[in-house]
């Protein structure tokens, strides 16, 4: 029997490692019992260490107010640390505040170069959301919009900003 005591051992290590769930999971489920405040708190962990994903939920959490009260300018931050890791949800998110007016001035054209790089990173909304966009802007400002975006992308998403704010 002492043979087994080792991989015994590391079945029940297995076991417990599976049975108390990091931040990340923590915050899953607290969002979905509707906890927010939880999730929030358990999110910003993660999202603090630079997980790309976490900030994007961040940049959620703050722009739809649950768990914290609703804070365009904080979803911008956390939203533009996720884009810069190339993060689809977040493109999407900043393109729809660009377009509705959400803590930007409305802007077609910056919607357009943010829905571009949502597509190129597949996110399932972003090309209809750029077709929507796009069919306000004209020719040249489609132009611009779309070499705005492969600017981005060529440098991996980082210092956008410069590309972006010519």
């Amino acid at each position: 029997m002492p043979r087994f005591a080792p991989a015994l051992l590391a079945l029940l290590l297995l076991a417990s490692g599976l049975a108390s769930a990091g931040p990340w999971e923590e915050g899953y489920a607290a969002y979905q019992r509707r906890d927010y405040t939880t999730a929030v708190a358990k999110w910003r962990q993660v999202a603090d260490k630079g997980n790309a994903k976490a900030q994007s939920l961040m940049g959620l959490m703050y722009f739809f107010g649950q768990g914290v009260k609703q804070d365009y300018p904080q979803a911008i931050s956390w939203l533009n640390l996720a884009a810069a890791q190339g993060e689809p949800r977040a493109h999407f998110r900043i393109g729809s505040m660009h377009e509705n007016a959400q803590g930007f001035t409305q802007n077609n054209l910056m919607a357009a170069v943010s829905y571009t790089m949502a597509a190129e990173l597949g996110h399932p909304e972003a090309s209809e959301a750029l077709m929507r966009v796009s069919a306000e802007l004209s020719p040249k400002e489609s132009a611009l919009a779309s070499r705005l975006a492969q600017t981005c992308i060529k440098r991996a998403y980082k210092a956008c900003e410069s590309a972006l704010n010519p």
